[in-house]
This record gives structure tokens, sequence and C-alpha cells, in this order.
């Protein structure tokens, strides 16, 4: 039998558009073949679930400006110097103590408690957008649902108008698309175009609530720029990050969610005769097709990880999708099944930058899910789902289905 190549395992794995069918087949070869694999490059890529945990959690391990394309591309210095530079003086690419600063701002906000006490406003939100799509004999998943929901959610939670929130958002994927694995010079580009924008709109409006502070968390983080926490770049950064994570990987889950039911039909029916189910649905959900994909790290101190001794200065490329499939931790991985318990997935990563919006992605689809499957017996595609391109963040452009 040939042994794949560095090059094609890489490709294969990471830059090919896999569709519908995901990167898991070529995650199972890299994980079978080369579980630790260091690129040329040095760049040391992970594909077994203990492995990446540990990653994750290695405080040996932390980030840099080095993660940008995390080392499987060529990016001019200027255009490194540009990109994100607002966006990476936010908790997501800081370490301690700058990292718990900042993070400590906002925290308390998204804790499961107060998250839960967001679930009326939640709820209001779901009727409302499945009252419109019961409607309609055909809607769009993505369009109809699962964009407006979370985008809504957090607009609110932030403080965002309902005008401006439909213009923000796709900005906000230009600019996450900078965290590709490999991206290039045009993705980078539109990149920093995007946060250009981004940043005039969240600085405008942040003066607005510093002027007339609301009860929402952007009048938080306006009074304590206000205070001298958070400087300027920061302070913006923190908007786009908290509007970034309070939608992008939710769109995902309910979209790559709604998906894997509709291929699923067993599982679809379970859900809806019992709905007690939906809390462990959405983490088996998030473990089948995680919402992201890839996460970096880069080593700040000489380590060992995987069996690799590690140096300053490189790259750790973690693939939570291929960890979620690990055999070793999940029986039976390439099935989809709701009533699964045990091993927790990786999708929202681990360690000190564990995301932030984990708790209202959890509530937003433990709600849905099983009001969607009950309202819409008959739901079911009447074209084949449309992938976006890129694996760091895996979901759907298009998602069209009939209400019944």
């Amino acid at each position: 039998m040939t042994v794949p190549t560095e090059r094609e395992l890489l490709l294969d794995a990471l830059l090919t558009d896999h569709g519908a069918a995901g990167p898991y087949e070529a995650f199972r070869r890299l994980r079978e073949t080369r579980p630790v694999l260091v690129t040329r490059s040095g760049v040391l890529v992970l594909s077994r679930y203990d492995d990446c945990a540990a990653a994750l959690r290695d405080r040996s391990l932390g980030k840099a400006d080095e993660s940008l394309g995390f080392g499987l591309s060529e990016i001019p210095e200027e255009l490194q110097r540009r990109a994100m530079h607002r966006f990476r003086r936010t908790m997501l690419f800081r370490n301690p103590p700058d990292h718990h600063r900042l993070r400590r701002l906002v925290a308390d906000v998204f804790t499961p408690r107060h998250i839960d006490e967001l679930r009326s406003r939640v709820i209001t939100q779901i009727h409302h957008l499945l009252n419109v799509m019961e409607e309609q004999v055909f809607v769009d998943i993505i369009t109809d649902l699962a964009l407006p929901l979370p985008v809504n959610v957090i607009g609110e939670l932030l403080g965002v108008p309902m005008a401006d929130r439909a213009v923000a958002a796709p900005l906000v994927r230009a600019l996450l698309a900078s965290l590709e694995p490999g991206a290039n010079v045009e993705a980078l580009t539109a990149a920093c175009e995007a946060e250009d924008h981004l940043a005039t709109y969240f600085a405008d409006l942040l003066a607005v609530k510093r002027a007339r502070p609301a009860d929402d968390l952007l009048s938080r983080l306006a009074v304590a720029h206000g205070d001298d926490v958070l400087d300027d770049n920061e302070c913006v950064g923190t908007a786009i990050l908290l509007f970034a994570a309070g939608f992008e990987t939710t769109t995902n889950l309910i979209g790559n969610g709604v998906a894997a039911l509709l291929a699923h039909p067993d599982q679809m029916r379970q859900l809806r005769a019992r709905p007690e189910l939906a809390s462990n649905a959405v983490e088996e959900l998030l473990r089948y097709d995680s919402p992201v994909q890839t996460n970096g790290r880069t080593v700040l101190e000489p380590t060992r990880l995987a069996g690799v001794d590690l140096h300053p200065g490189q790259v750790v490329l973690t693939l939570l999708g291929a960890a979620n499939r690990d055999p070793d931790r999940f029986c039976d991985p390439d099935r989809l099944d709701i009533t699964r318990t045990g091993v927790p997935p990786l999708s929202f990563g681990a360690g000190i930058h564990f995301c932030l919006g984990a708790p209202l992605a959890r509530l937003e689809g433990s709600i849905l899910f099983p009001l969607l499957v009950a309202r819409f017996p008959g739901l079911g595609l009447v074209e084949q789902p449309r992938w976006r391109t890129g694996l760091s963040f895996r979901g759907l452009s298009s998602l069209k289905v009939a209400t019944g």
C-alpha cells in the first residue's frame, strides 16, 4: 500500500472542499497514518482527542502572531502586521495576565446562570421565527432561522440596533475567514477591510453608549474604556469579538444540526418523541459535525507534547473535528446518536480559551431543536445542502427545506 505523503495528507485533510461529506474521512486517514504530524515548516498537527485536549490546556502554549494561517501559508510581513490588528488585541489572542483582564470584564454575562435568565427572550425569538416559517411552503434554514436567531440574541445582549445587525454579520464572516488554515493574501486583505468597517461602526456605537449608557454589554465596555481598563483597540476589538462569537458558532451548530437530523430521520423522530434529550442532542450534534473544526496555539516556552519536543514560536494545530471522531474516545464515532453520553466534544475548545459563548449556543440549540422538529414533523430537504468553503468554521450557506 502506498503511504500518503505529508503534503497529500495535509491538503486532503485541511485545504480541500469536502462539502456535505465533511473532512472526516480525510481526518480518519490522518489520525490512523500520522496522528502526530510535524510539517516541514515545523507545524505540529494533532488529530487524536487526548493530544488535542492536552495541547489546548497546556500553559506552555498560547497565542501569538505566528498563529495567523497556522504557519501553513506565507503571509507578507506588512499584511501580517495589519491583519486583525484590533481583533488580535482581544482575549482570543492574548495570554495571561492580559487574557484574564479582558475576559473578566464580560465573563459573568456568559455564565450558565446568567444565560439561563435569557431563556424567555430566546424562546420568544424562536417562536417568532418558527411562526414566520409556518406561513411558508419552502424556507432556507440558514437565512430564515440559523442566522437571524443568534444574531438577534447577541445583538440584543450587546445593544446593537436591530437595523445594523444584518449589515455587520457578513463583515464578521469576512474577518473570521482570516482564521482559516492556510489563509491566503486575498482572504487576509478582505479581512483587513472588513475589520476597518466593523471598527468604525463599533467605535461610533461605543461612543454613543459612553454618552448614554444603557442596560447592555456594550455600555459596560464603554464605561470600562472610560476607566482606562481597556484601550481603544481593545474596546473596539472586544465588541467585534463578542458579536462574532455570539452568532457564528451558533449559526453553524443550528445549520449543521438540522442537516444531520434530516440525514438521520430516526434521530429526528427520537428527539420529537423525547424532547427531554435536547441538551444531550446538542452535545452529540456538536461532536458529530463541529461548527469549529480547528484551533491553533503557539509554543511560548520549551515543552514536550505528544512525544514531540517543541520550541518557542512553533505552531500547534489541533483538529477538533478529528478529535471528536476519535474511536479511542467515542464508540462508533461516525454514527449520530443523540442518546450518547460520556466524553464531552472539543467543539468549543478547552483550557483558558474555552469559548465564552458556549453556554449561549447550547441554550439556543437546546430550545430550538425540539421545538423545530415538533412544529414541523414533515420537514424535508428540497435540494442538497450547500456548504461554505473553509475548514476552521464548518457551516452551510444554504439549507432549503419544505416545511410540511
